[in-house]
């Protein structure tokens, strides 16, 4: 068996990824941000003092210790510190605005909370580590502690998205997912001791455990981006710190990369490999990489989070960017599995659509208390967990898979956070007044944002419902454009986007009218007083 990091024999524990590297190169610095910096021995230390103080909260394995995450240096620590404890680590974003926080701590109940510097308790009578105490624990005294092994069905973390129950789902990952992940990832990345990997995933996404983890396990060393994410200084940043592995989603490669006349290798003389995904890439952003920089190794990563990451990888060429057509979403990773399913067949061939099923250890043990879902969407089948992603894909001439569509129309992507419109229509449907809800995606200059429509009374019911949701939704998620419709005229999500991308609609209005007729106007003066 190969172990993380590419060497003979087991795995180490979850816990103890960074062990052997802190071992072989104490003084190597692995991590920094600009600022501050950590190197192995005390990012293997510091994770070490975060164990023990969860120790002594009680906190056993299999408890849920929840991270209000921060982009840090730090990071790294936390939550090698909860795996020590042989504990679920479960990343949240500290930025969630408070009643959906409240509402996801309710549900997950954690046996304790690390949050960042200043805030108050978010449960009464939960064990918290704020920034503050933390400096106190990693200044303490020395400790020891033994790492608890999880076992290869326990959980490692759970992740939460836009799920089409109107409320965040939390795919929970187990340990031998995450470790075949990192195994079979790695096979396609080629990170070795001497790479450097610029990491820019929020750490409340999973793909930070790609970027972040994955290459500090093997010695790697890694700069945390705390910057503005503008494309001249990403850029910049990738040659300064001499980055050779880069690891961006669709949304930020899009934003590396604008014209594409700054992609060249005097500029960029260290890059070898870039990795990017979750949503398709459009050819045109591949086109500026694979003309700019020749010779580099450009991947494209897919899979949903309820199979760990990324579940698929295509290498891509000359043929996928000249083309003109969308990229290939690749091959599973070694150990994982892939098959297309139509009306309960497998079906085969070039161009023979189905749906996009993934097996093997990767797929997630669950749903966090949410089991009519897992039972719907996670599938027993010849010995094997499939989970039945929803994407309907095809085969290419080459065996590649290729992606047709989400057979929900209801997903989409915002700022890199897959969402379920359903849940911005859930959502609304709670504030006062509001009678029906439609959600849609539509483009405003570069970039897609959310209009709502909602069939109400009067106009000031859309002011109670930007406030409503404020509070509800993180700010991607939030409607730029707010419709007010005439009750039993209410649009279906395509015509609303219809009516809202045409000539007459006006782009840059953000409360609109939509009569009975369709036609979308602004509110007039009264109605802008109202709201």
């Amino acid at each position: 068996m190969t172990g993380v990091n590419g060497a003979a024999g087991p795995p180490p524990a979850l816990g103890d990824l960074l062990a052997g590297p802190a071992r072989r190169w104490p003084d190597r610095v692995a991590i920094d941000d600009g600022g501050v910096r950590h190197t192995f021995a005390e990012l293997e230390d510091g994770a070490l003092r975060i164990a023990a103080w969860l120790e002594g909260q009680g906190v056993g394995p299999g408890d849920r210790v929840v991270v209000l995450t921060e982009t840090r240096p730090v990071m790294p620590m936390i939550i090698l510190g909860i795996w020590k404890r042989g504990a679920v680590h479960v990343p949240v974003d500290a930025a969630e605005p408070g009643p959906r926080l409240h509402a996801l701590l309710d549900r997950l109940r954690p046996a304790a909370v690390v949050t960042p510097p200043g805030r108050p308790p978010v449960l009464p009578g939960v064990p918290m580590l704020d920034g503050e105490a933390l400096v106190g624990v990693l200044h303490g005294p020395p400790v020891a502690h033994t790492t608890v092994a999880h076992g290869p069905d326990d959980l490692a973390y759970i992740v939460f998205a836009s799920g089409a129950t109107g409320e965040p789902q939390g795919a929970e990952i187990t340990a031998a997912g995450l470790v075949a992940h990192f195994a079979g990832h790695n096979e396609v990345l080629g990170l070795t001791p001497d790479s450097r990997v610029l990491s820019l995933s929020p750490f409340h996404f999973d793909v930070s455990l790609l970027d972040t983890l994955l290459p500090l396990s093997v010695g790697a060393f890694v700069h945390q981006f705390r910057g503005l994410p503008a494309g001249a200084v990403l850029r910049s940043t990738l040659a300064r710190q001499r980055i050779t592995h880069l690891i961006a989603v669709t949304m930020l490669l899009a934003l590396i990369t604008e014209d594409g006349r700054h992609l060249t290798r005097d500029k960029l003389p260290s890059l070898e490999l870039v990795m990017t995904g979750a949503q398709v890439c459009p050819p045109h952003v591949l086109r500026s990489w694979t003309t700019g920089l020749p010779g580099i190794r450009l991947v494209h990563a897919f899979g949903p989070p309820e199979a760990t990451i990324f579940a698929l990888t295509h290498t891509v060429g000359t043929g996928d960017v000249e083309s003109g057509a969308p990229c290939p979403v690749g091959r599973p990773l070694r150990g994982t599995l892939a098959k297309l399913v139509r009306d309960g067949a497998e079906v085969r061939g070039p161009g023979a659509e189905g749906e996009l099923w993934i097996g093997g250890p990767q797929v997630m043990r669950g749903y966090f208390d949410q089991p009519e879902e897992t039972a719907r969407l996670v599938v027993e089948a010849d010995g094997t967990r499939w989970f039945r992603t929803g994407d309907v894909c095809a085969h290419d001439e080459g065996g590649a898979l290729v992606l047709r569509r989400h057979a929900d129309d209801r997903i989409t992507w915002l700022a890199g956070r897959r969402t379920h419109l359903y849940e911005i229509e859930r959502a609304a449907l709670g504030c006062p007044g509001v009678e029906r809800a439609t959600a849609a995606v539509v483009p405003r200059g570069r970039r897609n944002v959310v209009a709502l429509a909602v069939t109400a009374k009067d106009a000031g019911t859309l002011h109670d419902v930007t406030e409503h949701l404020r509070g509800l939704l993180p700010e991607p998620l939030r409607p730029a454009v707010l419709v007010r419709t005439v009750p039993g005229h209410e649009p279906d999500a395509p015509l609303l986007v219809q009516r809202l991308t045409a000539a007459d609609a006006p782009p840059s209005s953000p409360y609109l009218d939509m009569s009975a007729d369709g036609a979308v106007e602004p509110f007039d003066d009264a109605d802008k007083e109202e709201i």
